[in-house]
């Protein structure tokens, strides 16, 4: 079964087949759109549901990212890519790992953070509870996946210096007779939240 979410699709296979789930990563490894291909179990040339923070008892099987490349549409904006419907010029889609989809802007105004500032740090959407949490004064019950965006605060309790950003690469490959699978996620770490920066695949047919 197939669920479409523009940028990416959802695998499920019934009954988990071991051996319908290689195939369908090894088609997909070979083919002209896919860009990153996360998997449930281990497989060859793909990354763990986990390293996407996605896993859980009701993922799918196989998830799969969409190619993506730097090129300009009409309106000279960067960042085309596959999708799995035919949208017209200027609709766009989200789901991706493309930079141009998750390079995306948090805007923050009130009493309670820094005025005319720009923070390059990583966010997303899993630090606004945190974040709202610490403006309010109410301490979760336990401890959350996001942080608190301290470094576009001002200077109150509970604020603190600008974190440090750590960053890496990391790859997956499998070999064909035909050619070579790679496919690359860079992914940033603030304290001891993770956030993936962006990610891409390709074949590369032996000459």
């Amino acid at each position: 079964m197939l669920a479409g979410n523009g940028g990416c699709v959802l695998f499920y296979v019934t009954g988990h087949d071991e051996k319908i789930i290689r195939r369908l990563v090894e088609f997909l490894q070979q083919s002209d759109f896919a860009g990153v291909i996360f998997t449930k179990h281990p497989i060859e040339g793909t990354f763990s549901l986990d390293q996407a923070k996605i896993a859980n008892d009701r993922s799918p099987d196989v998830v799969m990212s969409f190619r993506w490349k730097d090129q300009k549409n009409q309106f000279g904006v960067s960042g085309m890519i596959d999708a799995d419907w035919q949208r017209a010029g200027g609709q766009g889609t989200h789901a991706t790992l493309s930079r141009f989809d998750m390079h995306n802007t948090l805007i923050a105004a009130g009493p309670d953070f820094k005025h005319g500032e720009v923070d390059d740090l990583p966010s997303g959407n899993v630090d606004l509870a945190s974040t709202i949490l610490q403006i309010l004064g109410i301490k979760p019950p336990q401890q959350m996946d996001g942080r608190v965006l301290s470094e576009a605060m001002v200077n109150r309790e509970g604020a603190t210096a600008a974190p440090k950003s750590e960053t890496k690469t990391v790859e997956a490959r499998k070999d064909f007779s035909s050619g070579t699978w790679r496919q690359l996620l860079q992914i940033s770490r603030v304290g001891s939240t993770v956030y993936l920066d962006e990610g891409n695949g390709f074949f590369e047919k032996r000459k």
